[in-house]
């Protein structure tokens, strides 16, 4: 996980050196590469004996975190208002969008299922009041059913005080922000939930994809509401969906960010299903469309997400063993009926939803599909093991990778993120490069 650089000369005289009958042990080194070779060692990137990366990986597979459960999302409607055309839940799918509950989650729900998640932390967090609850309320949309958001909310503070696991919770919501009024804008203020509000760019086109149930396009009502948050002075962030169209217009969410002053964002790369199919060439363009954004973001000093989870292992050289809370064995997901699954991507065949918030038996860390999920990461899978990206990747979404060839299951490889991992890997080496030499 340490990069390092070599001149060129001293590059060719190692690889003449490694290919030749003499290169038994570090110690054979040539006086001239002797000092270069002992810091490669070192640092494990030449192995002193045949099983040393074996003993590694053994290592590091030793540290893969056992289930702690420190994300919870509160699915308060599986009801939505829009039916976007590439929605990974299943709105653009008259099928999967049968199957939704058509019941908002209850006052009593919300209450046992906060219940639920603080007994959880309780069981399977190993330093409980250094933990950050993290609370986001999703759907469908949440603002469907505002009241039940409202009362968690105003719970959490009353909490905090008295509950370890709530000492440092945080309270997001993510939403498509067109149910927000002046009135609700305030309160989330008031209750400390911050808003996050989708959206795929700064222009009409970019956004041809979010559209409401009758296939109408709402991108001017979405604005409307940017403007009406900028007005009040309350802060949002933006997850931006990378359609086709967003990523042929770099500057347009630069456009976005700057009129309405967003100081935080995520790219979401889109996913494929059976109704929606994306061509070979999109996930190309979108790992680099994130890369150039984010050059322009960091010299903003705006925050994006997705770059900086893997910057973070970059820099300190730590593996990062996953890139979604429910492969890392950390997340609940409360359907508004009570069951408990790990994963918001099934909410609508409920597949990997293993409990329900009555259960005070279950445990997160014992539960088979805890576990599972827990393992995914790529780290634990051969066909990683050669690629160059594997300490900074954390893999990609299970769902993804489930739906999107035949056959496939949760252990299959999301293949976007090969894409990603390697395109982010390549210019954090250059981009680190580029701040040693200006020094």
């Amino acid at each position: 996980m340490k990069p390092v650089f070599l001149k060129n000369e001293t590059y060719e005289d190692l690889q003449e050196w490694l290919a030749s009958p003499y290169c038994l042990s570090v110690e054979d080194a040539p006086e001239n590469i002797r000092a270069e070779v002992a810091e490669l060692a070192k640092y494990k990137i030449l192995s002193k004996t045949e099983d040393e990366d074996d003993r590694v990986l053994s290592f590091v597979r030793s540290k893969i975190p056992k289930p702690e459960i420190c994300i919870c999302y509160f699915i308060l409607s599986e009801q939505c208002n829009l039916a976007c055309k590439y929605c990974f839940l299943g709105n653009n799918d008259c099928d999967k969008r049968s199957n939704f509950l058509l019941e908002n989650m209850t006052q009593e729900t919300a209450e046992q299922a906060l219940k639920f998640y603080v007994q959880q932390m309780h069981k399977t967090c190993s330093e409980l009041e250094n933990t950050k609850a993290t609370f986001i309320f999703y759907g469908g949309e949440p603002l469907v059913n505002f009241p039940i958001l409202e009362y968690v909310a105003t719970r959490v503070n009353e909490l905090r005080d008295s509950e370890p696991a709530l000492k440092n919770a945080e309270m997001s919501m993510v939403s498509n922000g067109l149910l927000l009024n002046e009135e609700r804008i305030l309160r989330l203020k008031e209750l400390g939930v911050s808003i996050a509000i989708s959206i795929d760019g700064f222009n009409e086109e970019s956004n041809k994809m979010r559209v409401d149930v009758a296939g109408k396009p709402v991108f001017h009502k979405i604005l409307e509401k940017l403007d009406l948050c900028k007005s009040l002075g309350v802060n949002v962030s933006l997850s931006v969906t990378l359609s086709e169209e967003t990523i042929k217009h770099k500057e347009d969410v630069l456009k976005l960010v700057e009129e309405y002053g967003i100081k935080g964002l995520g790219f979401n790369i889109m996913m494929s299903s059976e109704s929606f199919v994306l061509p070979d060439s999109y996930n190309e363009a979108a790992s680099q469309f994130i890369i150039d954004e984010f050059v322009e973001l960091r010299n903003r000093g705006i925050y994006e997400d997705r770059m900086m989870r893997k910057l973070k292992s970059f820099t300190k050289a730590q593996v990062y063993f996953s890139d979604c809370g429910a492969t890392a064995g950390g997340q609940l997901v409360v359907a508004p009926n009570g069951r408990v699954g790990i994963c918001h991507g099934c909410l609508y065949n409920k597949q990997y939803f293993v409990t329900d918030i009555y259960n005070e038996d279950f445990n997160a860390q014992e539960d088979p599909t805890f576990v599972e999920w827990s393992q995914l990461t790529p780290v634990n899978r051969d066909e990683c093991q050669e690629c160059e990206a594997l300490g900074i990747c954390g893999g990609g979404c299970p769902i993804n990778a489930m739906n999107s060839k035949p056959g496939n299951t949760i252990h299959s490889m999301d293949e976007r993120f090969c894409v990603h991992a390697k395109k982010t890997l390549n210019f954090m080496i250059n981009d680190l490069y580029r701040i040693i030499s200006e020094k």
